[in-house]
């Protein structure tokens, strides 16, 4: 929201609404709860502590030149909130501590990175059952970005030796599951500020995730040599990837000629897989966001105390968690992802 429009919606001028900001002048009480309503925040809220600003060139957004700064910065006030809430969290409780490793000059070979990740993290060439879980389990936080920013993809950022994901959990599985590879991507191979941002930087995180959850060793043992459209969708559940994932990963590893991709592409595109996965998986939650609120309410702490303590209203909480977690859910049913890897260990505090 511009300053002119709040200004407006509140009723005063956007040069005392300056004047606020700068707090060389106090909002009376009336003024402060048509400010409060008009942002959707609670009145008390404006006498917390200083929400934790990140800068912009610590996250990586796609196609940043082609976002507006108020998408970019709504983006980012919600990434300060997830940190918001990850503080409130570990100071309850033991959450896993962050083991993603930083690879130096790797993002000259995205693939070769994600290999030595997958043997780092003792995963060989299997599939990853849920992505999600498998993050969580080396410390890295995900959140869900809020409904109003859907058409923000995903983003991430190291926040005091702490990995964040922002994941829009609005996608399918699929493309879930490839955007916290992509974002993992990010963190693994781009966590210097300085490199250079673009569209390379946004083609190395694919490649990255490509391999990382379609390994070349893998992928040639599957029998999938010039496949068509037809082989494509059937083995596409193999790895939980989408339709077009494989089909460009099948080319990109010289098992489909120019024609047979480019034909393949098409008939995909033709049968709506291009913007959506038809017949899609069931969309990854968070083990640790769910076992962490569960630990919470054996102690009486529900969403609306921790919103309260947090100073935000519960449906702002909720939407950080939107998708990831059965808390968040308001009627409806969700189901579970198969976990991976090691379960994340939590401790109460006392």
């Amino acid at each position: 929201m511009t300053r002119t429009a709040l200004a407006k919606q509140v009723g005063v001028t956007p040069r005392v609404l300056a004047y606020y900001e700068e707090e060389s002048r106090a909002p009376s009480a009336d003024v402060l709860k048509r400010l409060a309503a008009a942002l959707d925040v609670p009145v008390d809220f404006f006498s917390a502590p200083e929400l934790e600003e990140i800068p912009t060139d610590a996250a990586s957004f796609r196609a940043l030149t082609k976002m507006s700064a108020g998408r970019r910065d709504a983006a980012l006030a919600s990434g300060g909130l997830a940190i918001q809430l990850n503080d409130w969290l570990e100071a309850r409780l033991n959450l896993p501590a962050p083991d993603v490793p930083r690879y130096e000059r790797a993002a000259g070979d995205p693939a070769g990175a994600a290999q030595r990740l997958r043997f780092e993290w003792e995963l060989g060439y299997r599939r990853i059952d849920n992505v999600v879980h498998l993050l969580e389990a080396h410390g890295v936080r995900v959140f869900s970005l809020p409904e109003h920013l859907a058409d923000v993809d995903a983003f991430s950022f190291w926040w005091r030796g702490t990995p964040v994901v922002l994941l829009n959990t609005r996608k399918s599985a699929e493309r879930g599951r490839f955007d916290a590879a992509h974002e993992l991507g990010h963190l693994v191979i781009h966590s210097d500020y300085d490199l250079p941002r673009g569209r390379d930087r946004e083609l190395e995180a694919n490649r990255f995730a490509a391999a990382f959850l379609m390994p070349e060793e893998d992928v040639l043992a599957s029998g999938l040599r010039n496949a068509g459209p037809d082989r494509v969708i059937s083995a596409k559940k193999r790895w939980g990837v989408a339709a077009m994932a494989l089909a460009h990963r099948l080319h990109e590893l010289g098992l489909t000629t120019d024609w047979t991709y480019a034909s393949t592409c098409r008939r995909l595109s033709q049968l709506g897989y291009r913007s959506s996965e038809p017949d899609g998986g069931v969309r990854e939650t968070s083990k640790l966001l769910e076992k962490s609120f569960g630990l919470m309410r054996q102690r009486g702490i529900g969403i609306p105390e921790v919103a309260r303590e947090l100073r935000l209203h519960p449906a702002t909480l909720r939407e950080l968690l939107f998708g990831l977690t059965l808390t968040a859910v308001s009627g409806g049913r969700m189901e579970k992802g198969v976990a991976t890897g090691p379960p994340p260990r939590l401790q109460l505090l006392t």
